[in-house]
């Protein structure tokens, strides 16, 4: 099948790495994570960033070289209602913060309890400060890599074959392919967030506030993780 006009075998490369490299290292990092969670992680963390890293110079570079313009790939200035969902942004953030700050006020010890119950499901997550300080960097630069690679790059390859709702679909999927390594029971989750954020990225035409977002839930999530295992459950509720 010919590629789309404006299309190289570059983007080809990039869309087979997406749908079949990315994947397959999800798989075997969830393998080698789950046989020594305690000793991988935060090695496992460094190569996440490494392999962002390497994605983005990869997206941005072929952008470069081809001469496109950046809001074909949703980088555009923001403006109109890019604007208004970095408020929305602006918003949560200052939510998910005052959840933290009174995060041993607001969970109750049973559910605390049950949360930590849950954690061992969620593999990368980090589990004391040492590991919380790496998972930072790591959510900042998923929020980057994944958007452009996952909305903007591949919603773009993929619209001109499959319409752009059918783009907005396999996207999804491919998304939630590619965090396979937290396990086969995170991928429903994994694809409902990213079809918000699919949506998201077709109702404004930006990836900079879903970036933010993107960056803001994985922070949220690693912060939520440490202080659940942070502190201890009360005797009350191990024996209950």
């Amino acid at each position: 099948m010919p590629l789309a006009s404006g299309q190289s075998p570059a983007d080809l490369a990039v869309f087979a790495l997406a749908v079949g490299i990315l994947p397959l290292v999800s798989i075997f990092r969830g393998r080698r994570i789950g046989q020594d969670p305690a000793g991988l992680l935060i090695p496992s963390y460094w190569l996440t960033i490494a392999r962002g890293a390497a994605v983005t110079v990869l997206v941005l570079g072929l952008w470069r070289l081809t001469g496109r313009p950046l809001d074909a790939l949703g980088l555009a200035t923001p403006a109109g209602a890019g604007l208004y969902c970095f408020a929305i942004v602006g918003i949560l953030a200052f939510v998910m913060a005052g959840q933290i700050v009174f995060f041993d006020r607001i969970v109750k010890p049973g559910r605390l309890a049950k949360l930590r119950s849950q954690l061992p499901e969620m593999k990368i997550l980090p589990r004391n400060g040492r590991e919380l300080a790496v998972f930072l960097l790591v959510a900042v630069t998923a929020g980057i890599w994944e958007e452009l690679l996952y909305r903007g790059f591949l919603i773009w390859f993929l619209a001109p074959y499959a319409t752009l709702w059918g783009a907005v679909a396999l996207s999804t999927a491919v998304f939630a392919l590619g965090h396979v390594y937290q396990g086969w029971r995170g991928l429903p989750r994994s694809g409902f967030l990213g079809l918000l954020f699919a949506l998201g990225y077709v109702a404004s035409g930006s990836l900079w506030w879903l970036i933010a977002l993107h960056a803001l839930v994985d922070v949220y999530g690693g912060l939520v993780a440490w202080s659940v295992m942070r502190g201890p459950v009360p005797a009350a509720v191990q024996r209950a």
